[in-house]
C-alpha cells in the first residue's frame, strides 16, 4: 500500500538541498560542484561538495562536516579541485583536495575577509583570486575599541556584505603547493574579475578606474587591464568607461572577450550587456552578440535555487572557436553560443528551465550546469555544446525523495492579459483542488522589478497553497526576459503601468468560479513590497496585504540605500530638486488611503532598502488607527527570504501564514 503523502509546511524549507556552484573537469568526464545543507537545529548552513561523472552515476561526497566550502575548482590536470572554505575557525581560506578525494589541505592563510573568483594557472602551479582583506576581531577585544563608522566615499556599502572598512577587493595570486600570496592589483578601487592568458604569462582583470573614488557615482563601470603574472605591466586596454564583466582569453592569447556596454550613469535599465572583444593590446571593441535581447545574466527569483551568474567561456566545436553564455527568456535563463568572430547566436541548451550556473571543457564543448524547473530546487545535468539543443542528461536527484513524499500541486502557465497586453504568469491551486470550491486568492508580487519569476521551485509558493490558497505570480511590465521595451519602459515611474498590470491579474482571478473575490490577498518583497504597499495605498481591493523589505519613500531610498543616488538620474533630479515628484511617487505618501490590514516585514540591517521606510509606514499606521503589525528581524539584511537564518527565515513563513489566516 502506498504511503500516503502530506502536505508541505514551513519547516520543509530547512529539508530541501540547494545545489551551488559547479565546475567540469579539462576531459569533460567528470563534474564538481557544490551544494547548500540546512541545519535547522543550530540555525546556520553548511556547503559541502560532491563529484560525479557526466556520464551518469552515482554522486561521490568530496567533503563532509560543518563548514562551508565552496566554488570548486579543477586543475588543468583534473587530478586536484581547489575550493574556498572557512573550516578552519571559520576564516575562508584556500583548500585543495585530490579529486579521487581524501583528505583536504590547506593551501592560504588569509586571515580573514571573503574569497571570490578561483581560477587555476594554465599550469597548474598558482591559483589567481579575489580578497578583501577584513581581519576576524577578537570580540573581547573589541568591546575595549571605540565603536564607530568613518566614511569619506559615496559607495561605502552594500546590502548583504555590510558597511565597508577601508579594504577593497584586490587581485592575489597563490602558488601551489607552497601557499606563497601576491597581491597583484588592488588598492583604492576594486577588482572585480580576472582570467589568465592561455600561457599564463598575463592576467587579464576588471578595475574601476576613477578619477575621484570619494565620490563616485558609477555603480557598476569597470575598465579591462593586463598585467604580467609577476604583477608588473600593468596595462589599462579599454579607451572608455562602461559596464564590462566576465573575462575570456581567445586560445592564441591576442584577444579578449568580456560582456559589457558603454552606459552613461544610470542607465542600466536602458541597455542589454552584449558579448563583445577586444584586443588584448588595446584598441576598438567589437560587439558579437548584437542579437541579444535580454540580460546576459540570469535574473530568476525564488526562495530555493538562486543565481546571478553571468560567466562566459570558450571551447571548440570542431575547428571553430566559440562563446558560451547565459541569456534569459520568459521565465528562463539558458544557454548559448556565438562564434568569436561574432555572428549569429546559437541555442545550446533551452526549454522551460532556469539555469544559474554552468562550465563547459574548453577542448570538448561538453558542459555541467546547475538547472531548476519548475518542480525542482535545482540539480546538476550534462550537454554538449553542439547546437543540437539536445535534451541534457540529469546527473543529479538531490530532492526526489524528499519532493515524492509530498502533495504537491504543479503551477498551470497561463497568459494573462491587460488590454493588448499579454503577462505570463502561474496559477498555484492547493492540493485537492475541489473545482467547485471557492478559495481565497493571493498575488504575489516579486522584487527587483527587473528581475522575473520563473522555471523553479518556490517553497513559499507551495507553502501558501498547502494552507488552502490559490496562490498567483506573474511578470508585468518591468520584469525581465522580454526585451529591453517591457522592461525599461516604467523606468522613472513605478506604480503606473505595471501596477495596472497587477490589478489586471488581480481581477482575472477574481473572476474565476472557484476564487472567491471578497477574499483577496496580495504580498511581495522589495520592488514587490512597494508595489504591495502601493496598491493598499490605491484599492481597497484587498482583504488582508504583507509587505516586506518595501522601497517606501524614495526621499529615504535615495541617501539611506546602498546605492540609492543612482534615484538621481531615474527619477530626473535629485530630491532637492523635486521633492515632490519624489514624494508623490512613494508608496508611504498614499498611508491615509489605506485600510487593508497590512504586516510589515522587515530585516534590521537592510541596506538595499533601508528600515527607516518600514518604520516611517507603521508608525503612521499606528496614528491612524489601522490594523498593522510590524516584524522587524535582527541581524538580517535584504536578502532575508533567499539567504537569511534558517531561525528567521522560517519565523517569516510562519507570520505571513498567520496573517492571512487573521485577516483573509
Amino acid at each position: 500500500m502506498a504511503k500516503r503523502k502530506r502536505k508541505i509546511g514551513a519547516a520543509d524549507l530547512h529539508r530541501i538541498r540547494v545545489p551551488q556552484s559547479v565546475d567540469i573537469s579539462p576531459d569533460g568526464k567528470r563534474a564538481v560542484y557544490s551544494v547548500r545543507i540546512t541545519d535547522g537545529k543550530n540555525n546556520r548552513y553548511y556547503h559541502r561538495l560532491f563529484r560525479l561523472s557526466t556520464g551518469g552515476g552515482r554522486p561521490t561526497a568530496l567533503t563532509t562536516g560543518k563548514a562551508n566550502d565552496s566554488e570548486p575548482r579543477w586543475n588543468p590536470r583534473g587530478s586536484a579541485i581547489a575550493f574556498i572554505s572557512d573550516r578552519e575557525k571559520e576564516v575562508p581560506d584556500i583548500w585543495v583536495i585530490a579529486a579521487d578525494g581524501g583528505e583536504a589541505t590547506r593551501l592560504t592563510r588569509l586571515g580573514g575577509g571573503p574569497v571570490t573568483g578561483l581560477s587555476w594557472s594554465p599550469d597548474g602551479r598558482a591559483l589567481l583570486f579575489l580578497h578583501r582583506s577584513v581581519a576576524k576581531e577578537d570580540e573581547k577585544e573589541k568591546k575595549k575599541k571605540p565603536a564607530y563608522k568613518h566614511l569619506t566615499r559615496l559607495q561605502h556599502k552594500l546590502d548583504g556584505m555590510g558597511w565597508y572598512k577601508g579594504a577593497r577587493w584586490r587581485l592575489c595570486v597563490a602558488s601551489f603547493p607552497s601557499g606563497r600570496v601576491r597581491v597583484l592589483a588592488g588598492g583604492e578601487n576594486d577588482v572585480t574579475g580576472a582570467a589568465w592568458s592561455p600561457d599564463g604569462r598575463r592576467i587579464a582583470l576588471l578595475m574601476n578606474d576613477l578619477p575621484d573614488p570619494e565620490r563616485d557615482i558609477h555603480m557598476f563601470p569597470s575598465d579591462i587591464y593586463t598585467i604580467g603574472a609577476d604583477g608588473k605591466r600593468l596595462r589599462k586596454i579599454t579607451r572608455s568607461r562602461g559596464l564590462r564583466e566576465g573575462l575570456a582569453w581567445s586560445a592564441d592569447g591576442k584577444t579578449i572577450f568580456f560582456k559589457g556596454n558603454h552606459m552613461k550613469p544610470g542607465e542600466w535599465i536602458r541597455h542589454t550587456v552584449p558579448l563583445r572583444r577586444i584586443p588584448a593590446a588595446g584598441g576598438a571593441e567589437t560587439v558579437l552578440t548584437p542579437d541579444v535581447t535580454n540580460w546576459t545574466m540570469n535574473m530568476v527569483v525564488t526562495d530555493t535555487l538562486g543565481g546571478f551568474s553571468g560567466p562566459i567561456y570558450r571551447y571548440h566545436d570542431g575547428v571553430e572557436e566559440r562563446l558560451a553564455f547565459l541569456h534569459e527568456g520568459e521565465g528562463s535563463c539558458h544557454v548559448w553560443s556565438v562564434s568569436t568572430m561574432g555572428g549569429k547566436m546559437r541555442l545550446e541548451l533551452g526549454g522551460d528551465v532556469n539555469v544559474t550556473d554552468f562550465a563547459v571543457a574548453s577542448s570538448t564543448g561538453r558542459a555541467a550546469a546547475v538547472i531548476g524547473e519548475m518542480m525542482s530546487a535545482g540539480d546538476i545535468f550534462s550537454f554538449d555544446l553542439d547546437g543540437s539543443t539536445a535534451p541534457p542528461r540529469r546527473l543529479s536527484r538531490l530532492n526526489d525523495a524528499f519532493f515524492n513524499s509530498l502533495d504537491l500541486t504543479e503551477p498551470e502557465e497561463v497568459a494573462f492579459r491587460n488590454g493588448s497586453m499579454r503577462i505570463q504568469g502561474w496559477i498555484l491551486k492547493p492540493p485537492g483542488f475541489r473545482k467547485n470550491r471557492k478559495y481565497p486568492c493571493l498575488i504575489e508580487v516579486h522584487g527587483g522589478p527587473m528581475c522575473q519569476y520563473g522555471y523553479t521551485f518556490f517553497h513559499e509558493m507551495h507553502l501558501l497553497a498547502a494552507e488552502g490558497y490559490v496562490v498567483v505570480f506573474s511578470n508585468p511590465r518591468g520584469s525581465s526576459g522580454r526585451g529591453l521595451k517591457y522592461m525599461n519602459c516604467i523606468e522613472g515611474n513605478w506604480g503606473k503601468l505595471d501596477y495596472a498590470d497587477i490589478m489586471a491579474v488581480t481581477e482575472s482571478m477574481a473572476r474565476r468560479r472557484y476564487v472567491d473575490s471578497k477574499r483577496l490577498g496580495i504580498l511581495g518583497g522589495s520592488y514587490g513590497g512597494f508595489m504591495t504597499t502601493w496598491a493598499v495605498g490605491h484599492t481597497n481591493r484587498f482583504k488582508a496585504a504583507v509587505t516586506q523589505r518595501a522601497l517606501g519613500n524614495w526621499l529615504i531610498q535615495f541617501g539611506a540605500s546602498d546605492y540609492g543616488w543612482d534615484l538621481k538620474f531615474e527619477l530626473g533630479g535629485a530630491p532637492w530638486e523635486k521633492p515632490l515628484h519624489y514624494l508623490k511617487l512613494s508608496p508611504n505618501y498614499y498611508v491615509a488611503r489605506m485600510k487593508t490590514p497590512l504586516l510589515i516585514i522587515q530585516s534590521e540591517h537592510d541596506l538595499r532598502c533601508p528600515a527607516p521606510q518600514a518604520l516611517e509606514l507603521f508608525t503612521s499606521l499606528k496614528l491612524l488607527g489601522r490594523t498593522t503589525e510590524m516584524v522587524l528581524f535582527e541581524g538580517e539584511s535584504h536578502g532575508l527570504s533567499r539567504g537569511g537564518s534558517p531561525a528567521n527565515r522560517l519565523e517569516r513563513l510562519e507570520r505571513i501564514v498567520d496573517w492571512f489566516e487573521r485577516y483573509l
